[in-house]
């Protein structure tokens, strides 16, 4: 729920105050390490999202920011589910499956595509800061292989001293009131950091050549459901809150467990850590109690290319065949 609400509850067990401004930024360190260790744990309730996409075959897709670590996809018109692998499997022996409904995960970019032509980049804002907001752009130039530069925004729109070939890494100096837009020096969009966000990343993914060519005009094509977890944000203000549902106490008691470890009590922080798995552990089953679980035993496509061959028995053991399958006599 709300950061609010969260200090509150693990202030009164470490004696801290979250309305003391030296104490405060002391919580908030604990609460973004919490509440980084439990999103990492497990999908908690809440935390996963549903979203299409439209999209062509042969082609990289830059995912919005908001979107985290990708869980499932599927067509939306066949309800045929697609694969997802990392960037080995592309490189191993007979990968053929690589080319036919595959979302292959290249990472995550701090642009959502790359510079096209060399040239400064952009920085837009719709108001200014107090106090000045500063950029830092990471990247390669020309003449240099990796430079920093820190560029001040005193204006709505303000450009680069450095004609950037890529970038690696952009970020603000702070939390702000407004989202950061960033664009090349042809105009097209490179990153919008959120105001909340010191950076963003986006997922960028390679879709399989198959089964949709981009030459394809089908209306019903193209389009995909991407089940994804939702990003942790940086929680800063009182009205921020954490990406899953009725889990105060929990991520409280995950502060608490790291503040122990750093006063050196080991005893506390053990305890509080088996309470914390403990706790998850009760709130996934209690959501899980009404739903249904569905396994599928789906049959190996790989049977169904060539019947097995079992001489001199009944068809009914002949293997997986079509010829099996119709009701034909052993082969």
């Amino acid at each position: 729920m709300s950061v609010k609400h969260i200090l509150q509850l693990a202030s009164n067990k470490m004696g801290l105050n979250p309305a003391d401004s030296t104490q405060r930024p002391v919580l908030l360190r604990f609460l973004n390490e919490a509440a980084y260790e439990l999103h990492m744990q497990a999908d908690m309730p809440g935390s996963l999202m549903e979203m299409t996409f439209k999209m062509n075959g042969d082609m990289t897709l830059s995912l919005p920011w908001y979107v985290g670590e990708i869980r499932a996809i599927r067509e939306s018109a066949t309800f045929i589910p697609w694969h997802i692998n990392r960037l080995q499997p592309r490189y191993y022996e007979m990968n053929w499956a690589d080319f036919w409904r595959n979302f292959r995960l290249k990472g995550k970019f701090a642009c959502m595509q790359a510079v096209v032509n060399q040239g400064p980049v952009v920085i837009n804002v719709p108001n200014l800061e107090q106090p000045p907001l500063t950029v830092t752009i990471s990247g390669v130039t020309e003449t240099a292989s990796h430079l920093n530069e820190v560029v001040t925004v005193n204006a709505l729109q303000v450009q680069s001293v450095n004609n950037w070939l890529e970038i690696k890494t952009i970020t603000k100096s702070a939390v702000t009131n407004y989202d950061v837009t960033i664009n090349d020096i042809d105009g097209h969009l490179l990153t919008v950091i959120p105001n909340t966000e010191y950076e963003t990343w986006y997922t960028i993914v390679d879709i399989s050549t198959m089964p949709w060519l981009s030459t394809s005009q089908s209306q019903q094509d193209h389009w995909v459901e991407v089940l994804y977890k939702r990003r942790l944000r940086t929680l800063t203000n009182d009205g921020d809150e954490f990406p899953a549902n009725d889990v105060d106490h929990i991520v409280a008691n995950k502060m608490v467990q790291i503040w122990a470890q750093e006063q050196g009590n080991v005893q506390l922080a053990e305890a509080m850590d088996q309470m914390n798995t403990r706790s998850m552990a009760r709130k996934m089953e209690e959501v899980n109690r009404s739903t249904q679980d569905k396994v599928a035993l789906v049959i190996n496509k790989h049977d169904l290319l060539m019947p097995r061959i079992r001489p001199h028995r009944p068809y009914r053991y002949g293997g997986y065949g079509t010829t099996t399958m119709m009701g034909g006599g052993a082969l």
